[in-house]
């Protein structure tokens, strides 16, 4: 019996990390860089740049729509020129829907690699007041020491300068509420090329780089961010604002018809009042009009007001160790989430 002619070859299976480069011009030298570490590299120069010129969905939709297409597997979105990164992944899987990672998202990523890495001990991480708690916590388990700034959009570069050459004998890194990302010891390009190697290591376990976010949430806790703005050109409703604000550096303890607070941060006075041992620390940060509410529950919100609108940034928890435990901390979150903006909207 001829054994050698009978036996097959069992069929192989090619897994291959397509990206697709997405910018608002084009970016030659960075799309070169990425094809040393990826299987096949595509780029796509967005025609219309939002005023901010943050990523979001309705920015992406045209590459998230060309991926689709051609077979791309994750989409970078960078403007080096301001370091800003931000991604779409494929959620469940390989096979799965694309999924646009928020900032906090990206940025956890990225702390969380840096941190397994092991090649940066004694890592300075300065960011905005504005970023998740879970990098606080992400941070805290992995020895590494946050600094916390009111750091204005695009403005990162400067305070991270400020901040490496404090830290002259330590890695810094640094992230921004608009997107903007920086390490002393990685370029902007390196640090994309982590994104793109990320996601090639993942997809030869049939996973992607949403798993590794899932992963982080497992560890840490899963928090789920929502910024709402609201319009204050009238003004009433820059006085009932300020009405709001006062009452709840005076006697925060009304909040408890929604919550149970814990804490409140004035970033103006530069003062933390722990509401359940009545103690007042100094904060580092004063001179900024600010309120962060804290809750027993893990929720957190900061009012941020501007001449013409306030924002309030909200961030909710849950613990989840699987998949669909995920989903359904996910369903009610949301949920959560929604309560809190229809009471701010009312009392606001």
């Amino acid at each position: 019996m001829d054994t050698e002619s009978e036996v097959q070859a069992a069929p192989t299976t090619t897994i291959q990390n397509k990206v697709l480069l997405v910018s608002y011009d084009k970016q030659t030298t960075l799309a070169k860089k990425l094809a040393q570490s990826a299987d096949e590299v595509g780029e796509l120069v967005l025609e219309e740049a939002p005023e901010d010129r943050i990523f979001n969905f309705t920015s992406l939709k045209p590459a998230i729509d060309q991926a689709k297409e051609q077979g791309y597997n994750i989409i970078v979105a960078v403007e080096p020129e301001d370091n800003k990164v931000s991604l779409v992944v494929k959620k469940g899987g390989v096979a799965g829907a694309f999924m646009v990672l928020n900032v906090h998202q990206v940025a956890a990523v990225l702390l969380q690699d840096w941190i397994k890495s092991e090649k940066y001990a004694g890592m300075q991480l300065l960011k905005s007041i504005l970023m998740s708690d879970l990098l606080d916590v992400v941070a805290r388990k992995g020895n590494v020491q946050t600094i916390d700034q009111v750091v204005p959009l695009g403005g990162l570069e400067p305070m991270f300068k400020e901040t490496n050459a404090k830290f002259a004998d330590a890695p810094v890194a640094g992230f921004n509420i608009d997107q903007q990302v920086m390490h002393s010891d990685l370029s902007f390009e390196d640090m994309v090329e982590q994104l793109v190697i990320l996601e090639g290591v993942q997809r030869l376990k049939d996973l992607t780089i949403y798993d590794a976010l899932l992963e982080v949430y497992y560890y840490n806790g899963f928090f789920k961010e929502k910024a709402v703005a609201i319009d204050l050109s009238l003004d009433i409703h820059r006085k009932q604002l300020n009405k709001f604000m006062s009452e709840v550096r005076k006697s925060p303890k009304f909040l408890e018809e929604i919550f149970s607070v814990s804490a409140v941060t004035d970033f103006n006075k530069g003062v933390k009042k722990n509401i359940l041992t009545d103690k007042v620390y100094q904060y580092p940060i004063s001179g900024t009009n600010i309120l962060k509410i804290e809750t027993v529950e893990g929720v957190s919100i900061s009012l941020v007001p501007s001449e013409d609108k306030l924002t309030y940034y909200i961030s909710v928890r849950e613990s989840v160790n699987t998949p669909e435990r995920f989903e359904m901390a996910n369903k009610a979150l949301d949920q959560e989430i929604f309560k809190l903006v229809q009471y701010f909207n009312k009392k606001i």
